[in-house]
């Protein structure tokens, strides 16, 4: 059955002289392997040149195998303002390359392409860095890999001013609960509250939120730490 669908490039290499084999994460299939035959022989079918953070419309037929037929590509948007700013380039690359690391093939997951789209179009005009913080919680949040950042893990008792975060428990412990753990760290309220704040509204109003220089410092270890040990993905770069 041929179907019509949304897709960002996640990656894509040659396949023999003429033809092209392209991930994409699209907002009704998740993420999907294509190959696009005669993609270089210049078929009016294939308008997009797949660039790279380019989002494209495209027509396909789904079927039990792991690559299915791309019969056309077309260019909805290539976010071209990215191309003049290398840092905020990187970042967008970091949202593409979680999805592409993380997400399963057909694991279909609209809020998550419509967070990726917002969050590539917000690079034009917000902080790269903020985009990235709110990227990062948000995603983790509805991929399945939600920190907690609400209350402690073990007692459920709310945070407070002497709460700590446990990496290897992915979230809040409180004082009590974490005097065992060998890797929690205290963390401000503010940065609690931000945390909080970002994971729990909407897209527009999480990019309202304006942290300190120490939140923001506390909130990138928290990042790190947790994508490295929970999702072995270092990010360090973009979190320092």
């Amino acid at each position: 059955m041929v179907t019509k669908d949304l897709g960002f490039l996640l990656k894509r290499y040659n396949f023999r002289e003429t033809s092209v084999i392209a991930s994409f994460y699209t907002q009704k299939f998740g993420k999907i392997t294509g190959i696009l035959k005669g993609f270089y022989t210049q078929k009016k079918e294939f308008s997009s040149t797949l660039d790279s953070l380019s989002l494209n419309e495209l027509v396909f037929y789904p079927k039990k195998s792991d690559i299915w037929l791309v019969s056309f590509a077309d260019l909805v948007c290539d976010y071209d303002f990215l191309r003049s700013d290398i840092s905020r380039a990187a970042v967008a690359s970091i949202f593409l390359n979680l999805i592409d690391k993380t997400m399963q093939p057909l694991d279909k997951n609209p809020e998550v392409f419509k967070l990726l789209k917002d969050c590539l179009s917000s690079l034009k005009g917000e902080s790269a860095r903020k985009a990235l913080y709110v990227f990062l919680i948000k995603f983790l949040t509805l991929s399945g890999f939600k920190p907690e950042f609400g209350k402690c893990l073990i007692c459920h008792k709310p945070a407070d001013e002497e709460t700590q975060f446990s990496v290897s428990r992915g979230g809040l412990v409180c004082k009590k609960c974490g005097a065992q753990d060998q890797d929690t760290r205290k963390i401000g309220a503010d940065t609690i509250a931000s945390l909080f704040y970002i994971q729990n509204n909407d897209f527009s109003l999480a990019l309202r939120i304006n942290p300190t220089v120490t939140c923001e410092k506390e909130m990138a270890y928290l990042l790190r730490e947790f994508l490295c040990c929970h999702l072995d993905i270092d990010i360090s770069p973009k979190l320092s």
